[in-house]
């Protein structure tokens, strides 16, 4: 009962599992939510059984979900080994939906399993689609919360993803000049370790011996430092067969493991260090101390305005409801423009920050804006815009998540404000 549950917890219908009877199904024979819930119940948690009664649900009913009832079967037919179904019906859900990348991943890795006939042709045409369909995902662009660098990180990683996959395809082929091509590309724009072996593979074949063994250290090292997985035990193996196959022992090979990889994680460090902001704030522990840098330039701590109250309001510029959120807390800042008393700061969480002084500009925003500078971590901000109030004392007195609508921003954030005051 319990995988009954889960199955059509996942294909997102709002049924009620209960104990009834095929009997009382039928009382609705002609109700395609009754018709399966009984075909699921019918099953008894035998997923072999759902597979067949889904199916014959679906002639019954062709029409009715039959999209996420198909991704469930093949899902579960991948769980239950039955290759030949799950290709069948992974192939009518990737040309169903040319969004669908990761069934048409699924679709060519299988293919290159079974291995028969013309499957292999076959997952070269996918793999070529893939590659495009990457492509045409990419060139929507950036996410508005993302930064620059992180989606550079993205894209990359997605493309060697793709030319791994089409490279791999290619040498099952023997297509071994163009597998070459196609990996050497995937390499270029991220180094992992499954490319890294393909790459190996084909140095084999071709009896490069050195450039073989240079690539399986390569896989070793990069699995070691990323957690990538692969078949380490087999590549073990082949390194040390091509290794000793010269001098005729293994001699110095852990040197050279060990260099390799020291090599690599210290140019992952350095690459992984341009994805992110750095924080100036590590090892601070006392909110007070933290510094949070202006746009304009400079610093400031919130411990600078000790015995003031305090009004922080976390917001972004991807976030709709901070667009309706700012211009109240203006309105709000301008209440207290004459007393000193009473800081406010716009605590902007955007990765991209190149985007934030061109937004506050279109938008007109004339609030005091600095960058949180993990500040909001500290204070585990989870949903963005989020408005904390401290007293004079530095004490959280008042904290609101989110932005509501049915109340007044400005009556309200003014009342929190008095008390914090007193």
């Amino acid at each position: 009962m319990k995988s009954v549950v889960l199955f059509v917890g996942l294909i997102g219908l709002t049924l009620v599992l209960s104990l009834q009877s095929f009997a009382q199904a039928k009382v609705k024979d002609s109700d395609p939510d009754t018709e399966l819930r009984a075909s699921i119940e019918l099953a008894s948690g035998n997923e072999s059984k759902i597979v067949e009664n889904l199916e014959a649900f679906i002639k019954r009913f062709p029409d009715y979900r039959r999209s996420d009832i198909e991704r469930e079967i093949f899902k579960l037919s991948v769980k239950l080994g039955d290759r030949d179904r799950a290709i069948s019906y992974a192939e009518r859900l990737a040309v169903a939906n040319e969004r669908d990348l990761e069934t048409l991943t699924q679709v060519i890795s299988l293919l290159r399993e079974r291995h028969t006939g013309e499957d292999l042709k076959k997952a070269l045409e996918y793999s070529g689609q893939l590659v495009e369909r990457v492509e045409m995902t990419l060139a929507a662009g950036k996410p508005g919360r993302m930064s620059a660098a992180v989606w550079a990180d993205r894209k990359e990683r997605g493309r060697a993803s793709v030319h791994l996959l089409r490279g791999q395809v290619l040498a099952d082929l023997a297509e071994y000049e163009k597998a070459a091509t196609e990996l050497r590309r995937s390499y270029k724009a991220i180094k992992l370790a499954a490319t890294a072996v393909a790459l190996a593979d084909l140095a084999t074949k071709r009896q490069a011996r050195d450039e073989a063994v240079d690539y399986y250290l390569q896989a070793l090292a990069i699995s070691f430092d990323t957690g990538e997985e692969i078949d380490r035990k087999a590549v073990r193996s082949k390194l040390g067969q091509l290794y000793a196959a010269k001098p005729g022992s293994e001699n110095g090979l852990g040197d050279r493991l060990l260099k390799t990889y020291d090599q690599l994680a210290k140019e992952r460090a350095e690459y992984l260090a341009t994805l992110e902001v750095p924080n100036i704030n590590a090892g601070v522990t006392d909110p007070m101390l933290f510094r949070l840098t202006r746009p304009e330039g400079g610093t400031v701590r919130l411990g600078d305005f000790r015995g003031k109250v305090i009004v922080l309001n976390f917001w972004a510029t991807w976030c709709g409801p901070c667009r309706i959120e700012m211009p109240l807390l203006e309105k709000t800042m301008g209440k207290y423009k004459d007393d000193k008393d009473v800081i406010f700061l716009a605590v902007n969480t955007d990765e991209d920050r190149p985007q934030v002084e061109p937004f506050l500009k279109s938008q007109k925003f004339k609030l005091p804006v600095v960058y949180a500078e993990f500040l909001d971590e500290h204070y585990a901000v989870r949903s963005i815009p989020t408005t904390i109030v401290f007293d004079r004392k530095g004490n959280i007195s008042f904290r609101q998540s989110g932005f509501n609508s049915r109340e007044d921003f400005v009556a309200m954030l003014s009342e929190k404000i008095e008390v914090a005051k007193k």
